[in-house]
Parts: structure tokens; sequence; C-alpha cells
């Protein structure tokens, strides 16, 4: 009889335990050990241990108290754990473009949609996840990404996911974190047809816009004799960006189109974030100075084939007048490659948008910025993650692994930029993911 009273007792404050520590509403923690971490400021922990639970990073350090309840992988010393990626701007999932579009009736006036401004969709409610983008990102070592939409002049929102394959739909992390803006004209013949046309067409916008704004705030204001103001959800859709809620995620590259923008803004008033930006290193100096961050591309420029071909030693020699012009084309190269690390150097918070390039296309171009673009594995690290994760907001939340922080990681075989590093485990908001490890020749 007393060993069930005793039995009783232990029971009731073992619940009581859990239940201070929120053990008994909690899914079970896991944790792989034995591996080494790697932080997005380039530092790493070997034989590491790392403990999450519902969703959130615990522990992690090198000798850390495992909790009794958790689910343990051992690394074997030999795995490599790192920050989920981030893209900032991806167009995994998108619906494809109509490409069979017919004149309009009044090209002048063709209506939003087939003028390409649709800032009203949102890529939460059209998401293909079935696409294979989303399957293969998280074999990449993505976790997390800022999903646009295709299109022409502002396709729609910005909308932040967990990306997880198929599941990715249910993911939704926060639904319009900008608006994707970029200088690119109506399809076939219809009004905006040129660049112009398109800051033309963005000032009328904002008036429009402004003037819904007030005469809603005016018929909320009066209790009769003023008419309800026809609702329009494109223009409406663009009230917190008007408002600085929200910013312009343009879609820029030449050195003359980053310069519109800073004009547009400077008249329209609005918050951006510059996304590709292959020559904003030429605007380095003003982008710092605007504070306006840039979620670069790494669609490379082609490498001229005759820097591969000189390594022959059977190639005839060259003439002074092509030596010149290789000199130039050698400059020009190098420039473009350079964009990250001039922008970076100059103080521009730099983050990763893949904005189309193909997933296949990622590493190797990582590669090319490390051996012709002067960046360190640790910049490239820090651009990935947290570099990304400050611009979309996301600070202490995303882009590292630390005490507190969502568990958004993925562990690799090898260190990442290794060649035929592979990723094992995918870690998204908690949810754990095994991969088939490929088979490789030594």
């Amino acid at each position: 009889m007393k060993k069930t009273a005793r039995l009783i007792v232990f029971c009731f404050a073992f619940l009581m335990v859990c239940s201070l520590q929120g053990w008994s509403q909690s899914s079970p923690a896991e944790a792989f050990k034995n591996v080494t971490i790697h932080t997005s400021d380039g530092n790493s922990i070997e034989g590491g241990t790392i403990v999450w639970r519902n969703g959130v990073i615990t522990d992690v350090d090198k000798n850390v108290d495992i909790p009794f309840d958790a689910y343990v992988r051992d690394g074997g010393d030999s795995l490599h754990v790192y920050p989920g990626f981030i893209d900032g701007h991806a167009l995994w999932g998108s619906p494809d473009i109509d490409e069979d579009i017919e004149t309009p009736g009044e090209p002048g006036n063709p209506g939003y949609g087939r003028a390409g401004i649709q800032p009203e969709r949102k890529p939460s409610e059209l998401l293909q996840a079935d696409s294979k983008a989303l399957s293969e990102a998280p074999k990449e070592g993505f976790t997390t990404a800022a999903l646009g939409l295709k299109g022409q002049m502002l396709p729609g929102q910005v909308d932040l996911f967990f990306i997880n394959g198929k599941k990715t739909e249910d993911l939704l992390l926060e639904q319009g974190v900008g608006v994707t803006a970029q200088f690119e004209e109506a399809q076939g013949q219809a009004y905006p047809s040129t660049t112009m046309g398109i800051m033309s067409q963005l000032r009328q916008l904002f008036n429009d816009t402004k003037a819904l704004q007030q005469q809603e705030q005016y018929f909320a204001s009066v209790s009769s004799n003023y008419p309800a103001p026809k609702q329009n959800k494109v223009l409406q859709a663009l009230y917190p960006v008007m408002d600085k809620q929200q910013p312009f995620y343009f879609v820029v590259d030449t050195e003359e189109n980053i310069e519109r923008i800073f004009q547009l803004q400077d008249e329209l008033g609005f918050e951006v974030v510059i996304v590709s930006g292959k020559e904003a290193y030429k605007k380095a100096e003003e982008l710092k100075q605007r504070e306006i961050p840039v979620l670069a591309s790494i669609d490379l420029p082609e490498e001229p084939k005759w820097r591969s071909e000189e390594e022959d030693e059977d190639q005839p020699e060259i003439t002074e007048e092509i030596r010149i012009f290789r000199d130039k084309q050698e400059a020009a190269y190098k420039a473009d490659i350079q964009n990250i690390a001039k922008l970076i150097d100059s103080g521009v918070k730099v983050g990763f948008a893949s904005n189309g390039l193909e997933l296949s296309e990622i590493n190797k171009n990582l590669m090319t910025l490390k051996e012709d673009g002067d960046l360190e594995d640790e910049e490239i690290l820090q651009m990935l993650t947290q570099s990304t994760a400050d611009i979309l907001g996301y600070s202490n939340q995303l882009g590292n692994i630390d005490e507190g922080r969502i568990a958004s990681f993925t562990v690799f075989t090898k260190p990442f930029m290794e060649e035929k590093a592979q990723a094992l485990y995918s870690i998204t908001d908690g949810n754990l993911t095994e991969f088939e490890q490929e088979s490789s020749e030594e």
C-alpha cells in the first residue's frame, strides 16, 4: 500500500515537472551529436551537438546534456551541419507565363492584367507544389525561400516559405514580405512597351493609389452624403508599398536601370530591395548611402574561351591587337564576377537570390565566385544565410545555428563548398527529411 502511495506521489510530481517545463504538451526532442557545426560567421564547433524541440533549437555546443526523450543521431565526427540556406527571391513553383497573347482592343489602355500589373497575386494561392525545384532545393541546402511570381511589370507579392517539397504549400511563414517589380514591358502590342512607359505607369499607379486611399479614409470619416469608393484590388495591394510597410523587390541589373530606381524612389518614396543587381557594384556607394540591400544574382557571365585555351602549350602566339582585346575582355569579366565582393567591401548588405537560376548551376557558380570572385567560403556562407535573413526581416529567427532560433539547417557529408558534398538531412522548421546518398566514383 505504501509503495502504491509513493508511486502515485512520484507520478504526480513528475507530471508537475513536465508541465512546468512544457514537456507534457511538447514533441519529443531530436538531436545530432558528434558533428561539426558551422555557424554563419564562419566559426565551427567540432564534435558538437545540436538539440531541437517543437521547431526551435534548444541547445548547441560541444558539451550538451541531451534530454532523456531525445531521438539522437550520431554523426560519427564525419558530418557537417550548416544553417539552412535562404533564397531571397526565387521563382520555384510559380505558374509559367501565358505566351499566347493577343493584341488588346485598346493597346494604349489594355487593363491591369494585360499590362502585367498584378501586385494582388499571391504565391501562396498560386503555388504549384509539385514543382521539381521545391523537391530539389532542400538537397542543395535550402530550407527557406521568399517566393515570387513570373510576369511583367508587377507580377505579384513575395511570400516567405519554409521549403520542404510538396509540403511547402502548408509551410507559409509570412505572406507579403514585399512586391516584385521589374522593368519588364507588357507582352505583345500593349502599353507599357518601353522602360520609360513603365516608369510613367508606376507614377500613375502611385497617384491613383493615393487618391483611392484618401477616398476610403474620407468615406470612413463621414456619416452620409458620400458614395462608397469602388473597390480596386490592384491599387489596394499597393497600399503597404506606398505606406513603406512593404518594399519593392525590384529585379534590375544594369547601372542605368538602378539609377532609374533611385529616381523613382526619390519621387514616390517607396522602400526597395534590389534583386539580381549584376552591375550593382557600379552604384555601390549610393546603394550604401540609401541603405538599399541587394539580393544578388550568381547567374554569372561565361568565362572567355581563350582563358582555358591559354593553358594549352600548343596554342599559337597572339598579336598585340588580340592581346589588347583580351585584356579588356578579361577586365570586364572580372568586374562582373567580383560584383558581390565589391558590394560587400563597400558596406552594402548582400544576400542571395536565384531569381530563375537553375538549382543545378548554383554550386558550380559559387565555386567560380570563390576562385575568380574574391569571395571566401565564410562570405559565401554569410550571404546564403544570415545576410539574406537580415534583408527579409528575420535576423533573430533564421540564418544561423543558435539557441532559440528556428530549427532550419542541413547536414552534409562534407563542407558544403567541397566537391561531391551531399546533403543527408534537411531540417526545415524542425521537420527532418532524410535523403538517399548518391553513389559517386572515387
